[in-house]
């Protein structure tokens, strides 16, 4: 049993290490990450090593063709302070409100509005979102809960979290998660659908469905925890 594993790991390595490997890139781990290319189980891994060098993240959200301007670090206390600072006005197809936030949270904005939004705005609703719209993303505030609020900070405190509350459509059509989150046709099913997507990206993602803090927007961020509700 030991030696077939061993053949079976080292047959695993070599289509992984190949320089010709016939593995798709977005299924071997070794290949650096894409941002235009498909989700799949290796691309956070793939994100997540790239982004341990902090320049590399406007390298990929420019690449992206997304508006945004870097920023100096911002530094209000040790809890509250924002760095890789960036202001983002569009991410792809999408115009954005000005919202000050870490770069890394606004190129998995972008990936989430390439790779989700979009997708699900044209599949269900026939045309594309033109404008997202959000409740910020730095606040400098503890955790809030239905019980109050916790002594430990909130990841909006250190801008790793976003919180989106609507979209405005090509045709001016207006979709909020407020309004329609419980809507039984295709707006109700386009926010589930993209509320799904966000988990790919984020590592929370809480809706409507999590609590009544969440009743009027999405909240998405890269904190400590796993939760996709």
């Amino acid at each position: 049993m030991f030696s077939l594993c061993l053949l079976w790991s080292m047959v695993i390595a070599g289509l992984i290490y190949l320089p010709n490997s016939p593995l798709p890139d977005m299924w071997n781990p070794t290949t650096p990450f894409d941002p235009t290319a498909q989700f799949s189980a290796f691309s956070n891994i793939k994100l997540n090593r790239v982004l341990k060098n902090p320049t590399q993240c406007g390298v990929l959200l420019a690449q992206m063709g997304a508006n945004f301007q870097s920023l100096s670090d911002r530094v209000e206390t040790n809890d509250c302070n924002i760095t890789n600072r960036v202001v983002m006005r569009g991410a792809g197809q999408s115009v954005i409100a000005p919202l000050e936030t870490k770069c890394e949270i606004a190129l998995r904005l972008a990936l989430w509005e390439r790779h989700a939004l979009q997708s699900a705005a044209f599949e269900l609703l026939g045309q594309s979102v033109a404008r997202v719209e959000h409740f910020a993303s730095f606040s400098c505030r503890p955790i809030r809960t239905t019980n109050g609020q916790r002594r430990r900070m909130s990841e909006h405190a250190t801008a790793n979290a976003v919180d989106i509350a609507g979209f405005v459509l090509a045709d001016g059509q207006k979709i909020s998660v407020l309004s329609d989150w419980d809507d039984q046709s295709e707006k109700g099913e386009f926010l589930r659908t993209i509320r799904d997507g966000a988990c790919d990206w984020f590592k929370v993602t809480l809706s409507p469905d999590y609590n009544a803090l969440h009743k009027d927007h999405f909240h998405f961020d890269q904190g400590r925890w796993n939760s996709c509700r």
